[in-house]
């Protein structure tokens, strides 16, 4: 996989996947005031997708990490990145994959994410993060499209260094945290753009 594409830019990517095979997205940032801190990613995959191969290292194309092996090679191509810990779990329906980096930079972060759908300023206390660029299906076909993904979520969670003052998200743990969720199939659907804001 070339980790120089790698981007989590939301619908691009989590849309990829969600369209390679049904999967929930959870990623969690904690973001500390020198700008390093941690992010984690919790990928919950139907089992029956997971066993066609779709999600395994043969998948070049796929331009973002799920196996073991493609975040260890993410971490050594964006130098202050640093995979921490690693895992899956399976049972009947569902494989979750779950994946925690230490990041040094919010350009790390950056790197990682996507630098076109992240702009975080720690000097101004904000995050902005693009979630879908807003060009996604319409017609008759989006109405199934939508349907079909309903059921499947991206979910985000940010620790900012200070307590949160203003978010279009939801506010948790006496304003600490910031949490944004949207489904898949509003994803693949919107028209508009879906932004996360943040302020601290």
């Amino acid at each position: 996989m070339g980790i120089g594409r790698l981007r989590l830019a939301l619908l691009v990517t989590f849309g990829f996947l969600a369209l390679s095979g049904c999967i929930s997205v959870d990623t969690s940032v904690t973001l500390r005031d020198d700008g390093s801190g941690t992010v984690g990613f919790v990928y919950t995959i139907d089992r029956a997708a997971w066993e066609t191969g779709v999600f395994d290292d043969s998948d070049v194309a796929r331009p973002v990490p799920v196996t073991k092996h493609e975040f260890e090679t993410a971490a050594l191509r964006i130098e202050g990145l640093r995979l921490r810990s690693y895992g899956q779990e399976r049972d009947e329906e569902t494989v979750t994959v779950r994946a925690r980096l230490d990041f040094d930079s919010t350009e790390d972060l950056r790197s990682l994410l996507g630098a076109s759908t992240l702009d975080v300023d720690l000097r101004a206390g904000t995050w902005r993060q693009v979630i879908a660029p807003g060009d996604g299906a319409a017609g008759p076909e989006a109405a199934a499209l939508a349907e079909s993904l309903a059921g499947y979520r991206l979910d985000f969670l940010l620790t900012p260094p200070e307590p949160v003052t203003q978010t279009n998200g939801e506010t948790g743990d006496e304003a600490r945290t910031s949490r944004f969720s949207v489904s898949l199939g509003a994803v693949a659907t919107a028209q508009d753009e879906i932004v996360w804001e943040v302020r601290w």
